[in-house]
């Protein structure tokens, strides 16, 4: 008699199963209870587990079908597998809008109220309220998270929030237990980015006094009250060579990695009538250069080549992703979703290092866009913005 596939050694399958995506190990786990249990031996130790190809998730869960998501479902996009994924959110009966992704964590926002949330597992971890600046409430900007909160342990939470009333960004965090926020002084009015690298929070900011683009650094472990900003190096800004220009920092195992992104906008005047020529702007990105940041001699390196990894980048989350143990993942691409709403532009787009050429990544609906009038159709589809998020099937330490 051929042996049975439930009587595979387990370190064997341990060994097999810790290569598969999410998606796969939950087929795994309903083979048999003992690939099951395998499964659940993976999942208590997630320092074993492959790294994940990034999965989209839009910021705001809008619409669906054209009517409102009151199934309270979150959907996601699986690259690898070229599918959407419908997860229902256990935390809140209406959804929450997504400000950062880290660590197989989401970091939501809805009002006041703010939570960690894993919607793979549907663990969740409330967060103190949002706080007030100058006694009025402010809005989450960014999110970022310094750790796996599933591994146990201490974990920081960094948020950029935006006063409409003082038309100004203010940087805050969180420690693991803490119960309201600390804001970070500092010189910047605008935070292009933020990150966690080496127990240190980095920022990409533009300073008040002298409007140049820095990146700066916070201690959030050996301060004793009030955090302040320690300068790394400045960059040389060339806001007017370019209409935009954007700053993503992420990192790799070793490395801080500063992306900056040029875009440009033409304008054509469109004859819609005899007599009446609407302007039409068109944007492109006209050039990508990555920064290496040598935190400790407070330079920049400029780097041409990824080597084994792949960036993905979005204004809510920038990761990076080693493709060592992804065959199906390439490397030395940046994977990149455009979102300037200031300017109506939204766009996803996968850029080659080696060739220096952009392709279009092509998505299908995710939520459904809220309609809005045009001046010259009955309703116009508005995009959401898109957040890379890396999935976890981790159990939680401390299960809540």
């Amino acid at each position: 008699m051929s042996p049975s596939w439930s009587e595979i050694p387990t370190d064997l399958l341990y060994s097999i199963l810790s290569k598969l995506s999410i998606p796969d190990l939950f087929r795994s786990a309903a083979v048999c209870s003992h690939w099951s249990a395998v499964v659940d031996k993976l999942r208590r130790s997630p320092g074993d587990q492959r790294p994940q190809i990034p999965w989209l998730v839009p910021e705001k869960q809008l619409l669906k079908d054209g009517d409102c998501n009151y199934q309270n479902n979150y959907n996601f996009f699986s690259l690898s597998e070229g599918r959407v994924y419908d997860i229902p959110s256990p935390a809140t009966r209406f959804l929450k809008t997504v400000a950062g992704s880290s660590h197989g964590w989401l970091i939501t926002v809805r009002k006041v109220s703010v939570q960690l949330l894993n919607p793979i597992t549907q663990v969740h971890i409330n967060l103190p309220s949002t706080p007030t600046v100058g006694g009025r409430n402010v809005e989450a900007v960014k999110a970022v998270l310094s750790s796996d909160p599933s591994r146990g342990g201490d974990y920081s939470v960094a948020f950029v929030f935006y006063s409409r009333f003082m038309r100004k960004e203010f940087l805050f965090f969180v420690n693991a237990g803490d119960e309201e926020w600390k804001m970070i002084n500092g010189g910047g009015y605008h935070y292009d980015d933020i990150a966690f690298h080496k127990g240190k929070l980095y920022a990409v900011t533009r300073s008040e006094e002298h409007a140049e683009v820095m990146v700066v650094a916070y201690d959030l472990i050996t301060m004793d009250s009030t955090p302040t900003w320690t300068p790394v190096v400045a960059l040389p800004d060339i806001i007017w060579v370019f209409d935009v220009v954007s700053y993503f920092l992420c990192t790799s195992s070793d490395d801080l990695l500063l992306t900056r992104i040029m875009t440009k906008i033409s304008e054509r005047y469109i004859n819609r009538r005899d007599f009446w020529k609407v302007k039409k702007s068109e944007y492109y990105i006209n050039m990508v250069e990555i920064l290496k940041v040598d935190t400790e001699e407070g330079v920049i390196i400029k780097m041409n080549n990824l080597g084994k990894y792949t960036l993905f980048l979005s204004a809510a989350s920038s990761l990076c992703i080693d493709t060592s143990s992804l065959p199906d993942l390439r490397s030395n691409y940046i994977y990149v979703s455009n979102d300037f709403c200031e300017i109506g532009y939204r766009d996803n787009l996968v850029y080659s290092m080696e060739d220096e050429t952009f392709i279009s990544l092509s998505l299908p609906p995710l939520s459904s866009p809220r309609r809005r009038q045009s001046v010259f159709s009955s309703t116009k589809l508005q995009r959401p913005a898109l957040v890379w998020f890396a999935p976890s099937i981790a159990l939680h330490a401390d299960p809540m």
